[in-house]
């Protein structure tokens, strides 16, 4: 199993998804962790190698693990882009989205705000108010505790929403006509015939 290559043009993201599966892969095949910073001379590629050929040359030797992500991650995943992802997950809404869409994308950017996710207090608020009015309002009247309850209960008032008019109920478009006062001619009176005498 080779870990995947990063070329330095990816963006912050990917530098992070590369890190982590680099390290969950050398863990389950077992390389001796002394040799992990030595693959990355395969792994990195384009200007990320170059990078690191120039980084590496300044280092101690040999250079630890935790030494090179945390150069890696200076360069390639800064705190500006943390900040940026942090932000990012404090204004989230759903938007135009269905709530798993909303809810998946919560949950991915939530790991840069730890502090907003710990307590299931706070992680319920912030996942309740990227939520579009109509859902709002129909929650307001629930006891929901945990972000599990509030993500059911979501969903139910999304279905709900979107459930089509029933095909039976027979619904008139057109206003009833409304009585009109029309004058009327007034009763005919019987014409006597004048008798002929």
């Amino acid at each position: 199993m080779r870990p995947p290559s990063f070329s330095g043009a990816e963006g912050p993201l990917a530098a992070e998804e590369f890190l982590k599966v680099t390290e969950t892969i050398l863990t389950v095949t077992r390389i001796p962790h002394a040799e992990w910073v030595d693959l990355m001379d395969i792994q990195l590629t384009d200007t990320a190698r170059i990078w690191w050929t120039t980084e590496k040359a300044h280092l101690e030797r040999p250079i630890s693990w935790d030494t090179f992500t945390d150069r890696f991650n200076r360069k390639y995943f800064p705190q500006s882009a943390r900040d940026e992802l942090l932000r990012r997950f404090v204004e989230l809404k759903q938007g135009g989205r269905t709530v798993d869409e909303y809810e998946a994308e919560f949950s991915s950017l939530s790991r840069y705000a730890p502090h907003l996710v710990t307590d299931p207090t706070i992680r319920r608020h912030q996942f309740q108010k990227g939520l579009p009015k109509y859902i709002r309002f129909a929650l307001a009247g629930r006891a929901l505790a945990t972000h599990d309850a509030v993500l059911d209960a979501a969903r139910e008032i999304e279905s709900v929403q979107k459930e089509p008019e029933d095909p039976h109920v027979i619904q008139s478009r057109t206003p009833a006509v409304q009585a009109r006062n029309v004058e009327r001619p007034p009763p005919r009176q019987q014409q006597q015939n004048p008798q002929r005498q």
